[in-house]
């Protein structure tokens, strides 16, 4: 059977455009209420209170840079950005095509952990003087039993170590103690000096850094630090200053010099 719905009667006209009033009118209310909201997400957004968090940048890896290059080797120095201390470490080298060599493989301590999250850690390899061709890979694990996960890697060449100042002198002079060698041209000079005679013999002060000269001085530097009626010993050493690390060559022999008396 055919169910029929009959239309309703035309005296209901009004009412459909009464009805078609009220639905503009709402749109009306509904479009203000839309504007409305956001204006209040705007105000809510800038305001810092309420403001959505901003993501932390991605944590940086792990970089380790050659320091420098002394007569003790090489010293390799671990720079982490954001990154905690692991419990252990392990350091490996390549000298050019022979097989990798374990330098290190520790479980740090407190004072090593400081160091790690201060970027102050530095590993020293010994040998690493004498190889121009040099990759390291250092790994890290949350203890001493791993498991390990690669840190970071680094390929480097060792230059030659700088030889000393040749001809190192010491005057005294009434003005302070003139120290005079062949200039190099090329390479820095780094003096240093101990005081003599104000310590006994068995026990004789350190040596402490006088001055670092750049290469374009000549080879003269005048110590007004130095006081009369002491004695001194000065040692130098040139160091080399290109990329990737300063090397520092080795220490000439001491020369020494007594003041006289001051008037």
């Amino acid at each position: 059977m055919e169910v029929l719905i009959p239309k309703p009667p035309r005296r209901d006209a009004p009412f459909k455009a009464r009805r078609a009033a009220f639905g503009a009118r709402a749109k009306v209310r509904l479009a203000a209420l839309v504007v409305a909201l956001v204006a209040v997400s705007a105000t809510v957004w800038g305001c810092a209170a309420l403001r959505a968090p901003v993501a932390p940048p991605p944590t940086e890896t792990v970089t380790l840079s050659v320091e420098r290059v002394t007569e003790q080797g090489l010293f390799l120095r671990i720079v982490p950005a954001q990154t905690p201390a692991p419990g252990a470490l392990r350091l490996e080298r390549v000298c050019g095509e022979s097989p990798a060599t374990p330098l290190y493989e520790l479980t740090l301590n407190a004072t090593q952990r400081d160091a790690w999250e201060r970027g102050a850690l530095e590993l020293r390899d010994p040998r690493g003087i004498g190889c121009p061709d040099l990759r390291y890979t250092l790994a890290v694990a949350p203890g001493s039993e791993g498991p390990w996960e690669l840190a970071t890697g680094l390929e480097t060449s060792s230059r030659e170590l700088p030889p000393p100042p040749a001809n190192l002198q010491a005057e005294a002079t009434p003005a302070g103690v003139r120290l005079r060698w062949e200039p190099s041209g090329g390479w820095g000079v780094r003096l240093m000096r101990r005081n003599l005679a104000s310590n006994a013999p068995e026990s004789p002060a350190s040596w402490e850094p006088l001055a670092a000269i750049e290469p374009p001085t000549g080879g003269t530097y005048l110590d007004r630090n130095a006081r009369p009626g002491e004695a001194y010993a000065y040692i130098a050493q040139h160091v080399d200053a290109a990329r990737p690390a300063p090397h520092l060559g080795a220490f000439g022999s001491p020369v020494y010099v007594a003041l006289p008396p001051a008037p």
